[in-house]
């Protein structure tokens, strides 16, 4: 915007006269009504410099509520003087081309940020905003005394060029307008910042009162727990007090921080101030109905003239303000008029304490909810912890009082089924028929006793994370042929078809899983088929392939499982109805184990069932990648079907136990098969004994009195005679690191407990064989 838009009334005038005229649109937009804004060439401050630029355009920019004026002023080309063609004139040196409006329309374009008035510095947004917001149309009354006082002024040009004395005062009153503005946007950044409140009161009370001139500055604050206190408690003391000073330094002035001034007397018109009445005292010695404590301890601190003004603070939980402290200003030297202004900028200071106040009250309200959020995050961490802890110690004792009793329960179920196998097998004498189906009972009740101890046992070892898989690549189709076969028996005895389905290709038929698990998975899940399917009835295995996933399909005709019930299905010791558990036997471990097999092997199991139709089981099972070094805590599995003969050439094989029991056992076993089988209870004497007798093969106990069996096994390999010599040890468990320990002392292989008389024997088979 130029002096040449049409909007502006434009003349030539005196540069004085512009300079008056300038200085009169500030001074009376600044003691208007806020609020009110002053913007000059100087960017962002009613003051200007007092060093003509001729290339420069001159303005002032004034917007308040009731009055609003631009002045555009810019200085004129000299002209040649008449006697001097190279000489301007010195008088049209001091004119200007001057421009006036009180259009709000025009003002508010020159507002924009593309005005050519804005081209030194940019106007910043804000500010325009703001303006922009307090622009409205001239009162008729404050443009006619701004007319008359225009008059005035141009009138005075003409007399006198000399405007020290008519500026002067309203520089004055524009450097204090200014000053004022700074203080509160100064304690409103230190808000936006988080300045701590303490700092923030300080600094502000020590500024405010070098503003003011002012002897004494001080903050008086209210007790909130005293004002919480409601009717119905006993009253507390008050704990009112002056909590900030600032003095003059140049004046004894006595503090009023010290506890010898008690000014609770504040307190007295707490209720004028809760309804923010600010209280005005010009003069102690013509104050009327001052009280006699209160004009004492007036002159105590040497006050002359006061000024209370409330601090309000919004509250959050209730509509309103309420009466947070009060802003005390103190003239000690003389009685003091307070002005408008001067009331108006302590309210405005009180008004910026209360939201700064307001913020740190929510920030401390946010930091103790925090607080109290991490109590209760490390309290509850520490229940947790605690809690994982006992359910840690709980599983391991569970592990290991499992351990224990499945040892102290396979110990002697070893003795039972391979004793009554070996009479089925190679009786000794005459059996009866009755004897025979006696003998079968037993060893059909021992081997299905066992099956629920290595279902156990499985479960406790797959929970704690200690199975590994033993993965290799198989024949699906075999699998289930084998299965088929495994299971032909029952099916016949519990009057149930027995079908296999494969619709595998022959790429598809190679599938990479732990064998031994997929087929203790299909064994109990036909188990359950067969268990819960009437005579007639009709199972059948389903075997498929797809791109990801190796699908088994058990599908019976069997009584069906309810749709509500079927959520129990894989719990732990859990059977749908008692009546099941009654009629049909089981402790309820076959699926939950099963479950937790088919998740090891990281694939999923389905149910679909209806009572009185059938259920149909689904397993994917995911190819396995190559491991190596993988090995699994080995499964007895359950073994059904008739046991075989062993076919072995006859020679003398050493036994070293100390449990009665299962030697006699094995030596049977042996004895039977035809081998010589020659027992040694001491470890002691059973080197030499063995050098000398100079044995096929050698069965070592690992526990020994007196020495671990890997311990003999290296002494009995130091002898040169027994390098050669085949030696099985028995062992607990065969973990991958019994194993290795095993092998590494100098045994051959190694059975772990429970031992099958099969897997004895051709164990014994394989070693002599070797050695032949």
């Amino acid at each position: 915007m130029d002096i040449s838009h049409p909007d502006l009334a434009s003349r030539t005038l005196p540069a004085t006269a512009f300079e008056r005229l300038h200085t009169l649109v500030r001074h009376t937009v600044a003691t208007d009504v806020e609020p009110s804004f002053v913007l000059t060439e100087t960017p962002f401050a009613p003051a200007f410099s007092s060093q003509q630029d001729p290339s420069r355009t001159r303005f002032v920019l004034g917007v308040s509520p009731s009055f609003s004026a631009l002045l555009i002023g810019r200085q004129t080309p000299p002209h040649p003087s008449p006697t001097d063609p190279k000489s301007p004139s010195q008088a049209d040196d001091e004119s200007m081309e001057v421009g006036l409006t009180f259009d709000p329309e025009t003002i508010a374009a020159a507002l924009n940020p593309d005005s050519s008035l804005w081209a030194d510095a940019p106007l910043d947004t804000e500010i325009r905003k703001r303006a922009l917001a307090a622009l409205g149309t001239n009162d008729p009354r404050r443009q006619s005394e701004f007319a008359l006082q225009l008059a005035a002024v141009l009138a005075e040009t003409e007399r006198s060029p000399d405007l020290s004395s008519v500026c002067r005062p309203v520089e004055d009153a524009l450097s204090q307008q200014v000053e004022q503005e700074r203080l509160l946007e100064r304690v409103t950044t230190q808000t936006r910042q988080c300045v701590e409140l303490p700092e923030l009161i300080s600094s502000t009370v020590e500024h405010v009162r070098r503003f003011l001139e002012l002897d004494r500055l001080a903050v008086y604050q209210f007790d909130r727990v005293a004002r919480d206190t409601s009717p119905t408690t006993p009253s507390e003391p008050s704990h009112d007090w002056m909590t900030y000073e600032s003095r003059t330094p140049e004046k004894e002035i006595p503090s009023i921080l010290c506890p010898d001034s008690d000014w609770s007397l504040l307190s007295q018109d707490r209720d004028r101030y809760e309804a923010g009445e600010v209280l005005v005292l010009d003069d102690l010695s013509e104050a009327r109905g001052l009280s006699g404590p209160w004009r004492r301890l007036l002159k105590q601190g040497r006050v002359r003239s006061q000024l209370i003004v409330p601090v309000r603070v919004r509250t959050r939980t209730q509509e309103g303000e309420e009466l947070w402290g009060l802003i005390v200003a103190h003239q000690c030297d003389r009685p003091r008029t307070w002005q408008p202004r001067e009331r108006e900028f302590l309210e405005h200071i009180a008004d910026r304490f209360g939201l700064a106040i307001a913020q740190a009250q929510l920030y401390a309200e946010l930091e103790q909810q925090k607080q109290t959020l991490e109590q209760q995050v490390d309290r509850r961490t520490r229940d947790l912890r605690e809690a994982l802890v006992a359910a840690q110690a709980a599983s391991q004792t569970r592990t290991e009082f499992l351990a224990t009793i499945g040892h102290e329960l396979k110990t002697p179920l070893t003795c039972i089924i391979g004793m009554s196998s070996t009479l089925l097998r190679w009786s000794f004498g005459h059996l009866t028929p009755k004897q025979r189906e006696y003998l079968q009972t037993i060893y059909n009740s021992g081997e299905h006793l066992m099956e629920l101890i290595n279902d156990l046992l499985d479960l406790s070892q797959i929970e704690s994370g200690k199975t590994v898989l033993k993965v290799s690549e198989f024949s699906l189709s075999q699998l289930g042929r084998q299965m088929l076969r495994m299971m032909v028996d029952r099916a016949a005895v519990n009057g149930v078809r027995l079908n296999l389905d494969v619709q595998l290709s022959a790429k598809g038929d190679r599938f990479r899983a732990d064998r031994d698990r997929v087929r203790q998975i299909l064994f109990n899940l036909l188990s359950n088929a067969l268990k819960f399917t009437a005579t007639g009835g009709q199972a059948k295995l389903r075997m498929s392939r797809n791109a990801e996933y190796a699908i088994f399909e058990i599908e019976d005709t069997g009584i069906g499982i309810p749709e509500e019930q079927q959520s129990l299905l894989f719990q732990t010791f859990r059977q749908l109805e008692s009546t099941y558990t009654r009629k049909y036997g089981g402790m309820g471990l076959g699926l939950a184990l099963t479950k937790q097999l088919v998740e090891l092997h990281g694939g999923s199991i389905s149910v679909e069932s209806q009572v009185g139709i059938g259920s149909k089981f689904t397993i994917r099972l995911p190819t396995q990648p190559t491991h190596p070094k993988a090995a699994t805590v080995p499964s007895d599995g359950h073994r059904r079907g008739r046991l075989k003969t062993a076919v072995t050439p006859q020679g003398q094989v050493i036994l070293v136990a100390e449990c009665e029991e299962e030697a006699t056992l094995i030596c049977d076993l042996l004895t039977a098969a035809g081998y010589h089988a020659i027992w040694m209870l001491e470890s002691s004497t059973a080197l030499e004994q063995i050098e000398m007798l100079k044995p096929v093969a050698a069965i070592v106990d690992r526990r020994l009195s007196g020495m671990d069996g890997c311990e003999f096994i290296s002494m009995l390999r130091q002898l040169p005679a027994m390098q050669s010599l085949k030696i099985l040890l028995m062992t607990e468990t065969g973990t991958p690191d019994i194993l290795e320990q095993c092998l590494a002392s100098g045994a051959n292989d190694c059975l772990s407990r429970p031992m099958e008389p099969e897997q004895l024997l051709d164990k014994i088979v394989g070693l002599i064989a070797e050695a032949r």
